[in-house]
């Protein structure tokens, strides 16, 4: 399963609230259509936290130790 694409999402939401539309459409043909300024601000809200998470998470961290017998 490919990892989502946050920054697409977005850049997407950005992109109509500047214009003042209501609806935005996805690359994938899908429609959403927002009731409000408000509630475009919290899915943009939303998805950065998500985009967040996924970057904290995404990158695997290595503990490398080296012990010495003396």
């Amino acid at each position: 399963m490919p990892a989502p694409d946050y920054v697409t999402e977005l850049a997407q939401l950005q992109a109509g609230l500047a214009s003042g539309e209501a609806t935005i459409q996805g690359n994938n043909g899908n429609r959403v259509e927002y009731r409000s300024v408000k509630e475009i601000r919290d899915a943009i809200t939303y998805f950065q936290n998500l985009a967040a998470v996924a970057a904290k998470t995404s990158v695997p961290s290595i503990t490398v130790a080296q012990f010495v017998n003396d």
